[in-house]
């Protein structure tokens, strides 16, 4: 999971998983939460706001710097009764031959007497003592290893890619926001049954399809200045996913009533490499002026930027909105922040960023 949402997977754990069999969380680190659960595993494999659900067989709670304590591991790995971790893989959908086939996936974090290559080819070692039988091409298992600055985890994992990239992204698009990231946008923007929900930039429809596997919603809009991403989110969400409406706009004059929608979540572009500064400042400005006019008094906007300094200075000479969180998460290489803002209560009718007169209706289909 991503560095920065955890605590949104730990909710969702809780509030999925509670009524349908003993849950106990163990511990919750920055990217990772630890539980016992005695439901059904495929439970785990339908939770959105984790990209991979992994099954812990082995933790070592001390593992020191020296090569011994990797000869230790190597001997703890043979001593395992791996009927009960079996079943549970079969439970999930992972076909187990009597010649088991695998692959090892290693990461290590810290100064060690060995290599994370030595830590990969010890365990790989480990397990053909089992008759097991090492392969990359379609291992039956993909057990990771992974060594932090106190302990080592050996894990079969259980989800599959399309739990991460789910199976309704058939058309890409440039830049498109990860399926889990959008669904923890959502829920930072608390989903109501009778929510217009508005993504102004859309891209290829993520954010849209979460908050439609979110619950009940009164509407979805969205709209992009790309043609192909609107066609993309056209693909994206078929038929599926009813009332709502997909534009091709300018997200700077939003063809939309003032004071017509309820949540606006929206992931902004960071601009082309070579951009000046100023044309982000002005693209912000000028969408945030339209966020202003369409929201509802009582609304809530969540922002995903990498442009922070920019959003910043906008919102404090922005009286319109005030920022009721601000975090950073990790994506990859890149540490956007997330923004979840609510208009002002000062905020008067009259007193708009920009006064404008716009009208679509909410409920013809596209």
């Amino acid at each position: 999971m991503r560095r920065g949402l955890v605590e949104i997977t730990r909710q969702e754990i809780q509030r999925r998983l509670q009524d349908k069999g003993k849950l106990e969380f163990v511990s919750q680190e920055p990217e990772r939460i630890l539980i016992r659960y005695s439901g059904d595993p495929r439970t785990l494999l339908s939770l959105r706001s984790a990209e991979q659900v992994f099954l812990v067989v082995k933790a070592l709670p001390r593992m020191t710097r020296s090569r011994h304590s990797l000869t230790a591991l190597e001997k703890s790995l043979g001593r395992i009764d791996f009927q009960p971790h079996f079943d549970i893989c079969r439970r999930v959908g992972v076909r187990l031959r009597r010649r088991v086939t695998f692959c090892v996936r290693s990461r290590m974090v810290g100064l060690r007497n060995f290599r994370r290559t030595d830590l990969q080819r010890g365990v790989e070692r480990a397990f053909m003592t089992y008759g097991w039988r090492l392969s990359e091409e379609k291992p039956a298992l993909e057990i990771w290893v992974e060594a932090d600055e106190e302990r080592v985890t050996v894990s079969f994992k259980l989800s599959s890619s399309e739990m991460a990239r789910r199976n309704y992204k058939r058309a890409d698009f440039s830049a498109s926001i990860s399926p889990t990231v959008a669904y923890c946008l959502v829920q930072l923007s608390d989903p109501q049954p009778e929510d217009i929900v508005l993504d102004p930039m859309c891209g290829a429809g993520t954010i849209l399809i979460e908050r439609a596997h979110s619950g009940r919603y009164r509407c979805l809009l969205g709209g992009d200045s790309s043609l192909e991403a609107v066609e993309a989110a056209q693909t994206n969400i078929g038929r599926k996913h009813q009332p709502r409406q997909l534009f091709h706009w300018d997200p700077r004059e939003l063809p939309l009533d003032r004071r017509s929608v309820d949540k606006i979540v929206c992931s902004l572009p960071s601009g082309k490499k070579d951009a000046d500064e100023s044309e982000i400042a002005e693209l912000y400005w000028e969408f945030l002026a339209e966020c202003e006019r369409a929201l509802k008094p009582k609304g809530l906007m969540v922002l995903l930027t990498t442009q922070r300094s920019v959003l910043d200075s906008l919102l404090k000479t922005q009286p319109a909105f005030t920022t009721k969180q601000r975090f950073q998460i990790e994506l990859r290489a890149r540490k956007p922040w997330i923004y979840v803002c609510v208009p002002s209560p000062d905020r008067s009718r009259d007193n708009r960023m920009r006064s404008s007169s716009r009208s679509v209706g909410c409920f013809t289909n596209h």
